[in-house]
């Protein structure tokens, strides 16, 4: 059994239409997706590694501020006026708050709060005065720097009012603190400085990078807290899963199994890595992310951008082509039908007139009028017949003999 032509020729145009995009599906989507996809990570990895980078040089500068108020030798003289050996010198410092000098050294720093205490845990000098003969000697700021260590706290909820972002005194504020020891020139430690920090240069740094619309970078703790503020915190509130703020507030988890996200849970392990494939974050979007952990720290950072917003582009690209490929496709088709039937039709006639020709039916003719290659097949197939039927007939003598014959 045959294929017609018709069917050899419509299979052909469907074979052609849809080569390219078979192509394009198979081949060029799935090289331009993961071209797309090395893009985004690197973005990511960009921004986190600019984030850690940034964040460990703000921790040292707060660490040096710190330093720079201990060895202050005016903060020297201040803390041994409250001993007995050095009474000479507390006559001075009764004028304290005239010389203002404090105040300045606070500003100069840029820290919520300053306090000195004694090596007795006694604050004796502060930029409150509420925080003045309280006692820090069970503080693990304090009994760091007593040891002689610099002391860098994590971002914790504060114990006591602190201006929150409205500049009203409020308890939970996130805040950390920095310690140092004051030393005298035996190298004896004889206090302490603390320096509450102002955690929302942090923010700042978290948000002044922008990634996309949707992308964010945000700072966890090692039970996965957030530490900074989230950039859909209106959102979070609305949906009651925070208060007041997200940092300290919320813990990063898939709001569809209560688990921590995948980034949160990798970030954790102490590794640096990414997933480009997608993963739900603590709003329940299928995001793309990189993390990396902060060892000094116990901080981690995670950089993530929908990946609706991250690879949408290339969706839509993928979708437009295609369509327009299938509407060439279908137009093809329709042509290709159509043109292969034109083909086909003289091709059935000719075949069908030689069949007859072939059976004895010399007689029969082809009409099919064309300068093409079927039209020469056409005269010359004729012209057979017309010879065919030349020969086939009887010469004149034997004519003339069968008309007396029937005379």
């Amino acid at each position: 059994m045959f294929k017609p032509t018709k069917s050899k020729l419509s299979i052909f145009f469907l074979v052609l239409t849809f080569l390219p995009l078979l192509v394009m599906r198979l081949v060029v989507h799935p090289i331009t997706f993961h071209a797309l996809k090395d893009e985004i990570i690197r973005n990511l990895e960009g921004a986190v590694q600019k984030q850690t980078e940034l964040i460990s040089k703000w921790m040292e500068e707060r660490t040096a501020d710190a330093q720079l108020i201990a060895n202050n030798p005016f903060i020297l003289v201040a803390i041994q006026s409250f001993t007995v050996e050095h009474t000479e010198h507390a006559e001075l410092f009764k004028h304290l708050d005239a010389i203002k000098y404090f105040d300045y050294l606070w500003k100069e720093y840029g820290g919520k709060e300053v306090f000195i205490a004694d090596h007795e845990g006694v604050v004796r000098i502060a930029s409150k005065k509420g925080l003045v003969d309280v006692n820090i000697s069970a503080k693990d700021y304090f009994r760091s720097a007593m040891n002689g260590a610099f002391f860098t706290s994590s971002i914790l909820p504060s114990d006591v009012p602190v201006e929150n972002e409205s500049g009203i005194p409020e308890i939970g504020v996130p805040t950390m603190l920095v310690s140092a020891p004051i030393k005298d020139k035996s190298n004896f430690i004889v206090g302490t400085v603390t320096l509450r920090i102002d955690v929302s240069g942090i923010n700042k740094m978290m948000q002044n990078i922008h990634i996309g619309m949707t992308g964010e970078t945000y700072l966890i703790d090692g039970h996965g807290y957030m530490l900074t503020e989230s950039r859909f915190t209106e959102d979070l509130k609305s949906r009651q899963l925070i208060n007041k703020r997200a940092a300290l507030e919320l813990k990063v988890t898939d709001p569809g199994t209560n688990n921590l996200t995948r980034g949160v849970c990798e970030c954790l392990k102490g590794s640096e890595g990414f997933d480009a494939d997608g993963y739900a974050d603590y709003r329940g979007v299928n995001v793309l992310g990189f993390w990396k952990w902060m060892p000094d720290y116990g901080w981690g950072v995670i950089a993530e951008i929908d990946v609706n917003e991250g690879y949408g582009k290339l969706y839509e690209l993928r979708n437009y082509v295609l369509f327009i490929f299938g509407m060439v496709a279908m137009g093809a088709v329709i042509v290709g039908f159509f043109l292969s039937k034109k083909i086909s039709a003289p091709i059935y006639h000719i075949t069908e007139t030689a069949k007859a020709i072939a059976s004895g039916s010399y007689n029969t003719r082809i009409t099919y009028k064309s300068n093409d290659e079927i039209g020469e097949l056409t005269n010359a197939i004729n012209k057979m017949a017309e010879i065919l039927e030349a020969k086939s007939q009887p010469p004149e003598s034997v004519k003339t003999t069968e008309r007396k014959e029937q005379s």
